[in-house]
């Protein structure tokens, strides 16, 4: 299956319903399309004051699920900046949230997209995979 195509399926789906209606591989796709393209694009902030944020909270089960645990690991030390219940998922409050963030939890953020950008886990190929057993 495209995996392309595919993400595009769940986002579609996902903007007609909640998340939690969304079938376990759409969520999968979900998160890790919008986790991927929000970090490599924008870094952590912008990811969580986006709309792609609202799906942060399932971004390190997705990633685990497809094969990725060093990228769960980054997604989770970055969830936990917000505290132990994590991101927020209305995106107002959690772009409130990152706009009150002090200098260490960015330079936190900085050193996880570091780690992200040197990380060897291919995500798309992992999600591909994942896809092509399913």
């Amino acid at each position: 299956m495209n995996t392309d195509i595919a993400a595009q399926r769940a986002l579609d789906r996902l903007a007609k319903v909640d998340f939690e209606k969304l079938a376990k591989q759409e969520k999968i796709l979900a998160a890790v399309w919008t986790f991927e393209a929000g970090v490599a694009n924008r870094g952590f902030a912008r990811y969580f004051s986006s709309p792609a944020g609202d799906m942060a909270f399932y971004a390190p089960t997705a990633l685990q699920t497809i094969g990725a645990p060093g990228m769960a690991e980054i997604a989770a030390k970055a969830n936990a900046v917000f505290g132990a219940d994590g991101p927020p998922k209305d995106q107002k409050t959690r772009r409130e949230r990152v706009r009150a963030l002090g200098n260490d939890a960015r330079k936190l953020f900085e050193a996880l997209e570091t780690r992200y950008y040197e990380s060897k886990e291919d995500v798309d190929d992992l999600l591909e995979a994942y896809l092509d057993k399913k």
